[in-house]
């Protein structure tokens, strides 16, 4: 039976592309990108246990920006979606729930991406 998620992989155009914005905008670490015919095609950052990787949308058989399901859990949501509006990213306002607060975004290719943040353990 299922024990983890091993990875999540969103689709993209531009692999190298999308794997900069991650890095830039919210600071993910990849490790060395699978290349191939001289272009990117597959880049993973490590993310708590798991992976969070992008890829070529033609391998994974998904159109870019048609991706929705990570939620990237940050220590600080606010300070967070602060950053990322500074550095020009459009973030949704907060929204609040009885355990958790979550912010919505979209990447570089229009998949969503949520921030979520805890704030009554389970």
């Amino acid at each position: 039976m299922v024990k983890e998620i091993a990875f999540t992989e969103y689709p993209a155009k531009d692999v190298a592309g999308l794997r900069r914005w991650y890095e830039e905008k919210l600071g993910l670490r990849f490790d060395a990108p699978h290349v191939q015919d001289g272009m990117e095609k597959y880049a993973q950052a490590k993310v708590g246990t798991g992976y969070f990787s992008v890829s070529t949308f033609e391998w994974i058989g998904r159109d870019p920006g048609s991706a929705s399901g990570v939620y990237f859990e940050v220590d600080d949501v606010t300070k967070t979606v602060a950053d990322l509006r500074a550095k020009g990213v459009e973030v949704s306002e907060l929204v609040n729930t009885p355990v958790c607060r979550v912010a919505y975004l979209e990447d570089a290719e229009g998949n969503k991406v949520s921030l979520h943040q805890i704030t009554v353990s389970h």
